[in-house]
């Protein structure tokens, strides 16, 4: 595997392997006000971004697995807010969604470890995007979900 290449790819799952960890310690010992409250009236609250952030996990997980599973997979397109709404992610306790949220990532974490590098390069059809292979797929994940953990440490930092 090219050098650039796998620094990329263990960078990435080692990203994804840490978060729960930096949300574990962003959230402990937060009141119920301090993560149900809003810091403005469009602005999500901690828990509103967090069953955000576990829809789209929801989704994307199920992509990973879809491309390695099948080739040429067709990759539906889902709207992760109405994921959420469905799933009540806001109306569960919190700390109990990131321990699901945890067991389910540290699952395809060891999957994306043992993979060679022309399975980073498997593709899937998204109905609306076009082709995505499992190295972008994963990248988007980890730059959204760095942005929404960045979020979440702000808030409950202040």
């Amino acid at each position: 595997m090219e050098t650039v290449f796998r620094d990329e790819v263990v960078s990435l799952v080692q990203h994804m392997a840490a978060l729960p960890d930096r949300l574990v310690r962003a959230t402990s010992g937060k009141t119920p006000a301090q993560l149900g409250g809003r810091p403005g009236p469009d602005e999500w609250s901690v828990i509103e971004i967090f069953a955000h952030m576990r829809a789209v996990d929801d989704i994307v997980t199920s992509r990973i697995y879809m491309l390695l599973a099948r080739d040429h997979a067709p990759l539906v397109d889902f709207d992760e807010r109405r994921w959420a709404e469905i799933a009540h992610y806001v109306n569960r306790d919190l700390h109990q969604s990131l321990t699901l949220f945890t067991l389910r990532r540290i699952e395809v974490v060891m999957v994306l470890r043992q993979l060679f590098a022309q399975d980073w390069q498997r593709t899937g059809q998204h109905e609306t995007a076009g082709p995505q292979s499992l190295l972008a797929i994963v990248r988007s994940l980890v730059a959204h979900e760095e942005e929404h953990c960045a979020q979440i440490e702000k808030l409950l930092s202040a």
